[in-house]
């Protein structure tokens, strides 16, 4: 391993794993990453079927205004709410997230860490969501409840937040891996992504973990400089400079729980979402 390739082991070049562009490489900050995270306690990502290279530079520019409504909610609900929410588009590329065509005016939320997806949630129904998950703080894990860690709310068997009838509420099961793939925002993360999902879908598929590992592509969630840019939930890890290489020992680290296969990611490491009480 080289002091660009820490944990994986592969030659450099890799001949096995697909390479980056030099031409994106080269433009790659290999600065200290600790501490490039904004604070932020829960990440909800909005799946709507439009494909990354659709999304313009900014999210909330997107056609329907869904993203502008919803940060709008979140705006006017900020000292409610008590803490920062990080938003992200999402692209459904899983099975476990497979959906069909959505209107402009409807989308499916995924919150994390909480490990929940809310379907079929209309643009006219966002203030009631964000009310109740949270303002109300009724989620699987309660955030303003300080007498219980993350991982002990996401153990029990919480009964899952209720909305109107036509919103179908659900557990996320499994590992889940979101990979910046905000092209029209940095084209590092444009390139670098997609390529980082590619070598995800063939890991899985290699070593049979297709119900255990899901993935979404999302939008800019800062940081581009440090491409290619992966978070793990529910842990909340936030990884930066992941190379293809790497994808098999990120998986591997946390689908075994191994504590010895994440120490070897931490050079890869960026922060983490906000979990203290």
């Amino acid at each position: 391993a080289t002091v660009f390739d820490p944990c994986s082991g592969c030659e450099m070049p890799c001949s096995i794993h697909a390479c980056y562009p030099s031409e994106i490489s080269k433009d790659i900050d290999q600065g200290s990453m600790i501490g490039s995270v904004e604070k932020h306690r829960r990440h909800l990502c909005i799946g709507q079927s439009i494909p990354p290279s659709q999304w313009p530079n900014d999210i909330k520019d997107l056609k329907g205004d869904y993203i502008a409504e919803l940060l709008r909610v979140l705006k006017e609900k900020k000292d409610s709410i008590g803490y920062a929410v990080k938003l992200s588009s999402a692209s459904v590329v899983t099975t476990a997230t497979t959906t069909t065509d959505i209107p402009s005016h409807i989308a499916d939320w995924y919150v994390f860490p909480d490990q929940i997806k809310i379907a079929n949630v209309n643009i006219e129904q966002i203030e009631q969501v964000i009310q109740t998950l949270f303002v109300d703080d009724e989620s699987i894990i309660k955030i303003k409840d300080k007498t219980k860690t993350i991982d002990e709310q996401l153990k029990a068997d919480n009964n899952l937040p209720a909305f109107d009838d036509n919103i179908r509420c659900e557990r996320l099961h499994g590992l889940w891996l979101l990979v910046c793939c905000h092209y029209q925002r940095d084209r590092r993360c444009g390139v670098i992504g997609p390529m980082i999902v590619d070598e995800i879908e063939k890991y899985v598929r290699e070593v049979d973990l297709i119900d255990k590992v899901h993935w979404l592509k999302i939008s800019h969630v800062g940081g581009h400089k440090f491409a290619g840019n992966v978070i793990v939930y529910p842990s909340g890890t936030w990884y930066g400079r992941v190379l293809t290489c790497h994808v098999p020992v990120l998986i591997d680290a946390y689908i075994s729980s191994s504590e010895d296969l994440k120490s070897k990611l931490k050079p890869l490491y960026r922060g983490h979402l906000d979990t203290t009480w």
